[in-house]
């Protein structure tokens, strides 16, 4: 039996399920067939709501998976970690790669958000920053995001976020065209700064130009509850034009997707890297109105696979609705070359040899 590399991976895994815990799968899953792989998973949070919130109880769950680390280091050839790149996890993730360097454990760090020009502001935070990350590598989702690490003496690579097989749908076959009034989807979990209220906005504005749509929203609570979704709803005049679809299952997101003609996804959270509900609208051949931030222009490219738009832009964002209705050869065009495009690049054994690849040249040349 052939000898494999033992290799730690620290971790976020469902649930709760958003794109950071639902890549570490995939991440585990492509690690797990070529090393021996020790998984330890960081389970922080028990709900969408507590991701970003301090408590105690966090603080002892990171000193236990400190203690765990250190347990497992010997033999240990290298340490993945999905890196948080603000907030109090950054400082714990910090503490777990400055003890992997005391064992001589080389640290392979995964990106999947934005924030560390931020975190690097004071002397000293910039001091600690540049001792955590120096001499380590760094995985990037695209080359937009590679300001995070300017100035940081490190290593990058870029790999890009992936779909399991089962998304992409096969080429669509139709014309679109879209039915009257236009359906419209937004689906992600309940936050703010996703951009519920900017699409809520732009709904209103097209309703007042005598377009007609309806608007699905699906998405498990954030720091948006059911009842304040219900609040913003009234308060855009759009009660009758809008469902609440609730947290959907992977059939019911299929459903949401085959039933849409756009998928809208305003957001301007301020940690947003390569959301992957944009990709999976894409690989369910639903044309895409998205940001223009992190690394969405990198394969939303405007007029040709998708629209985009300025976040926190409802007029903006009305008109690019309406450019989509009034120009169904051009958004056809865009829909066919999206999933195209997103099934040459983001596919899941793509992703997994990519991963594995610099796994193996981190340890042979480590």
């Amino acid at each position: 039996m052939i000898n494999r590399p033992k290799i730690i991976a620290m971790v976020q895994l469902p649930p709760p399920m958003h794109g950071a815990a639902q890549m570490n799968q995939f991440a585990i899953t492509a690690l797990a067939k070529e090393f021996d792989l020790h998984v330890i998973e960081m389970r922080f949070a028990r709900t969408l709501s507590e991701v970003n919130q301090f408590s105690l109880r966090k603080i002892g769950l990171a000193v236990c998976l400190l203690l765990r680390l250190i347990r497992a280091f010997p033999r240990t050839k290298a340490l993945y970690i999905c890196f948080a790149p603000n907030g109090f996890a950054y400082y714990r993730d910090c503490l777990y790669v400055l003890l992997a360097k005391l064992f001589h454990v080389p640290s392979i760090l995964h990106l999947h958000g934005r924030g560390l020009p931020e975190m690097r502001r004071s002397k000293w935070s910039d001091l600690l920053q540049k001792t955590v990350f120096k001499g380590q590598t760094v995985i990037l989702l695209g080359e937009s995001l590679r300001a995070e690490i300017e100035g940081l003496d490190c290593k990058s690579a870029i790999i890009a976020n992936c779909l399991d097989d089962s998304a992409f749908v096969g080429p669509a076959t139709k014309q679109w065209v879209p039915h009257d009034p236009i359906r419209l989807l937004w689906l992600s979990n309940l936050f703010q700064a996703k951009g519920i209220e900017t699409l809520l906005a732009a709904c209103e504005i097209l309703r007042a130009q005598g377009i007609a749509c309806h608007l699905a929203i699906a998405g498990a609570e954030g720091d948006i509850s059911k009842v304040e979704l219900a609040t913003l709803i009234e308060k855009y005049h759009m009660h009758t034009a809008a469902t609440y679809l609730g947290p959907v299952s992977d059939p019911e997101r299929q459903d949401a997707f085959d039933n849409s003609d756009l998928f809208i996804f305003p957001s301007h959270y301020p940690n947003e890297a390569q959301p992957l509900v944009v990709l999976e609208a894409m690989a369910a051949n639903v044309p895409v109105i998205t940001s223009n931030i992190a690394t969405l222009p990198e394969f939303v490219r405007d007029g040709e696979t998708g629209r985009l738009c300025p976040p926190k832009a409802p007029e903006q964002l009305a008109k690019s609705i309406i450019s989509a209705i009034n120009s169904p050869d051009i958004t056809t065009a865009m829909r066919d070359a999206a999933y195209q495009m997103c099934r040459q690049n983001f596919r899941q054994d793509r992703f997994a040899e990519k991963l594995r690849q610099r796994v193996h040249s981190i340890i042979e040349n480590h």
